[in-house]
């Protein structure tokens, strides 16, 4: 029987990670997470994207998009905090919904957060800049944006036009200034997370391009790729696979610009080829990749610390690996694996950032490998490199 659930921040799903994890913990005394909410009654088999495939559908296509469905059951919800609405988008794509529990209406989630609703959904604020628009950044907390510019990467993952409006304090800005924000606030001099900002400039301007910052410093993506690399990965977010996200992205667009794989770009290729082999080499028994992420082999028992780590690993080879690498048993094993971390748990509370990474991680995974027909609003929009791009197995 198909059942609804809600995503929540489940006190059970507090785990503490190696290094910074996605999932900022509460410091004693601060604000718990919301309980658990009664499932509602069963719904229809008529199901959400993606439809069901034919009979003939290679069988890992077919459970990955059991998991993708039964993940966009979770309903998200208006009194969720920001956090968990824009990873359920980058999980799911800008079509998913919100629901208001006390109307029982649903609403887009990202017109939701562009139209300044009231009351608006916790954990978000928008501040006008002298350069652009900013998010705030709430460190620490369960309900905000855990991590500098994470919110505007995610979406320009998702393709969310420069145009698109949002409404601040009663006045009209565009997605763009949030753009324009990320690149005159970017530093090699200051101690910032450049993870995210890494994609929001590679994929919204030329690789090579130039410009300066709010201190008048000039740069390049290099530069920035370049401190990227000059810190310890394995202790940055998430295990270290944002960075290896975000520099993946744009090395890829690179290449396709016509770029060459030579000084700042070589390194961040052989770094990619480096961490593709420890996260094999790590691999568990079970196909899943290391509880530690890349620092040691792992394998705890904790369903959401598994989820979290084989999800944040699959979601970056998905990108990183070339057609032939993501159709090697040993990935296809993981992604099969992750699907079934997910099916298995249908009737627990789910983290909201460890479950939408690991669905955005088998979504990129079967457009890569399986192609986009089925998928509907939630094929990816991945950046034209060459190989790599999703199409039929």
């Amino acid at each position: 029987m198909n059942t609804r659930r809600l995503v929540t921040i489940a006190a059970a799903a507090v785990v503490v990670f190696t290094g910074v994890h996605c999932a900022p913990v509460d410091p004693p005394g601060s604000e718990e997470p919301p309980p658990l909410a009664p499932a509602p009654p069963a719904v229809s088999d008529t199901l959400p994207f993606p439809a069901p495939g034919p009979a003939s559908a290679d069988p890992l296509q077919t459970r990955i998009d059991a998991a993708v469905r039964q993940v966009k059951q979770r309903d998200l919800l208006t009194t969720n905090g920001f956090w968990t609405v824009f990873h359920g988008i980058l999980g799911l794509g800008p079509s998913v919904e919100l629901l208001d529990p006390f109307t029982g209406k649903r609403c887009n989630a990202l017109d939701y957060i562009a139209d300044a609703r009231t009351p608006p959904i916790r954990g978000l604020r928008f501040l006008p800049t002298p350069d652009g628009l900013d998010v705030e950044t709430q460190a620490g907390s369960f309900v905000g944006q855990g991590h500098q510019d994470q919110f505007v990467a995610e979406m320009v993952e998702w393709n969310v036009s420069p145009d698109r409006v949002f409404m601040v304090n009663g006045k009209r800005h565009t997605f763009q200034e949030f753009i324009n924000e990320s690149r005159a606030r970017a530093s090699v001099k200051e101690k910032q997370e450049l993870d995210w900002a890494v994609v929001i400039i590679g994929q919204s301007f030329p690789t090579d391009a130039e410009w300066t910052n709010r201190q008048g410093d000039k740069l390049h993506l290099a530069d920035l790729l370049k401190k990227e690399l000059g810190e310890p990965l394995d202790m940055a977010a998430c295990g270290g696979t944002h960075r290896l996200y975000g520099m993946t992205w744009v090395y890829h667009k690179h290449l396709s610009e016509g770029g060459k794989a030579d000084g700042v770009w070589k390194e961040v290729a052989d770094k990619i080829t480096e961490y593709k082999r420890k996260a094999q080499q790590m691999q568990n028994v079970d196909a899943s990749f290391s509880t530690n992420f890349f620092r040691a082999p792992g394998n705890a028992p904790e369903i959401q610390l598994r989820i979290n780590t084989t999800g944040h690993i699959l979601e970056w080879l998905s990108l990183a690996g070339t057609d032939e690498e993501l159709r090697q048993p040993w990935m296809r094993d993981a992604a099969n694996t992750l699907a079934m971390m997910i099916l298995d748990n249908e009737n627990i509370a789910l983290e909201g950032g460890s479950v939408y990474h690991a669905v955005h991680g088998l979504l990129l995974y079967r457009f890569r490998v399986f192609g986009a027909d089925g998928l509907g609003p939630m094929t990816p929009d991945l950046p034209p490199w060459p190989e790599q791009k999703g199409k039929a197995g």
